[in-house]
């Protein structure tokens, strides 16, 4: 890619690459490679397709695509006798959300539960495990949304909001929350052609990052090319 990269800054002979160093090949290879996970995540693009609406788009990222088990833990009592489980904090890699799922505990015969047994229900003789999604929401909806009998969090469905780099999850006095189970996409390690650390993403997305990376380079030295490669850089997908 480094080699790419000052071969294209440098294709007509102009030595402009000649005062390239590796760090800012490095430093301008990550800027590319950020932009081109959020390019391809979020709908700000030119085919207005976020990440999954499109094979194209799922291939470009599979790299990045991990899941995690995060563990939970009793927190408090919160409105409309709802109870709420704090999640361990989100991997250091996380970057956006793609899946979220839970596993619940409840009585089997789905009796409330006393608050000693929220916190004990392995103790509880008929206890079942369930595994449901999560239903992530606004902070300003979550209390609106306890309230509501036909909205309000269940043992398939709880609901959660993000916090301090945790998930904070309600339940009510049926069920407890007793893990999370989270798929997101991941930052990718910073590429240095010193430390050798290669670029995550699929092989096929090189070409493209390298192309951002050009475009990058040279806008900042003021290249006539670049009103050219940015024609060129508006092909890909």
């Amino acid at each position: 890619m480094h080699l790419a990269v000052q071969q294209g800054v440098d294709k007509i002979n102009s030595f402009q690459a000649d005062t390239l160093l590796s760090e800012e090949i490095d430093l301008e290879l990550n800027k590319a490679i950020d932009k081109f996970i959020n390019l391809k995540y979020g709908k700000n693009n030119l085919y207005n397709k976020g990440f999954e609406e499109s094979q194209k788009r799922i291939d470009d990222l599979k790299e990045l695509v991990v899941t995690a088990e995060l563990a939970s833990t009793y927190d408090s009592i919160s409105v409309n006798n709802s109870f709420v489980y704090i999640s361990e904090d989100l991997p250091k890699n996380y970057r956006y959300l793609v899946k979220s799922l839970v596993t619940t505990k409840y009585e089997r015969s789905c009796a409330s539960l006393s608050k000693r047994e929220q916190q004990l229900i392995d103790k509880v003789p008929n206890a079942v495990n369930k595994l449901g999604s999560l239903k992530i929401v606004q902070q300003d909806d979550i209390h609106t949304l306890l309230g509501d009998p036909f909205n309000t969090t269940k043992k398939s469905k709880p609901l959660a909001v993000f916090e301090n780099g945790k998930l904070y999850m309600y339940t009510n006095d049926i069920f407890i929350i007793h893990n999370l189970i989270l798929t997101y996409i991941k930052n990718p390690s910073k590429v240095s052609l010193s430390l050798e650390i290669n670029c995550e993403l699929s092989e096929h997305t090189h070409q493209e990052i390298v192309d951002m990376s050009i475009s990058s380079i040279l806008e900042g030295i003021s290249d006539p090319r670049y009103k050219t490669q940015q024609i060129e850089l508006g092909k890909n997908e």
